[in-house]
């Protein structure tokens, strides 16, 4: 990777508001918050990653949609619903919080993880840190500020997580500059 140049750029268009999307799936891991994402703009510096990584970045499930995962699919059927805290709730608390307002920045362009905390977005954990006290949870199985907001543009074989992986996607990770257009 030391020949990659360090010409990638990101539309400013990125921090266009999106829509608030719910992901309340029955499945297993289909329950999660997140922050919606312009993702013509993730689309566009996917393809330029991939171009430089001579089409490693994996193609089989094509990312229709961008995202900063507020609460994990994890977080959320292993911790949060066992003790009474619905989705529902959850979705709740983000839209009382207008999440899809919340302020972010872009550092960097991370080697499996990246970015610096929102504090918007850790507010919003905190809420529901403090729901999910209400209902009975136990403090020390979820952890509000255990939080490493990032942008997953691409990847090579699977998305990684802290929880499950332990891959940290914090700002130790980054790899290359990015520039914003």
């Amino acid at each position: 990777f030391e020949c990659f140049a360090n010409d990638l750029s990101l539309s400013k268009k990125v921090f266009n508001n999106q829509n608030f999307i719910p992901k309340m799936g029955n499945e297993k891991y289909g329950s999660y918050l997140q922050m919606n994402i312009d993702f013509k703009s993730i689309q566009s510096l996917f393809f330029k990653l991939d171009k430089k990584l001579k089409g490693s970045l994996s193609k089989e499930n094509a990312r229709v949609e961008a995202h900063i995962t507020v609460i994990t699919p994890i977080e959320y059927r292993e911790v949060l619903e066992p003790a009474g805290l619905n989705i529902n709730d959850i979705n709740i608390i983000a839209v009382e919080s207008n999440i899809q307002n919340s302020n972010f920045s872009i550092d960097c362009l991370g080697m499996g993880e990246t970015k610096d905390k929102s504090q918007t977005l850790l507010d919003i954990r905190k809420k529901i840190f403090k729901a999910y006290i209400k209902k009975g949870g136990i403090p020390s199985q979820f952890d509000p500020t255990a939080f490493y907001p990032h942008i997953t543009v691409g990847y090579t074989t699977r998305d990684l997580h802290l929880t499950g992986d332990g891959v940290l996607k914090g700002n130790n990770s980054c790899w290359r500059d990015i520039k914003l257009l």
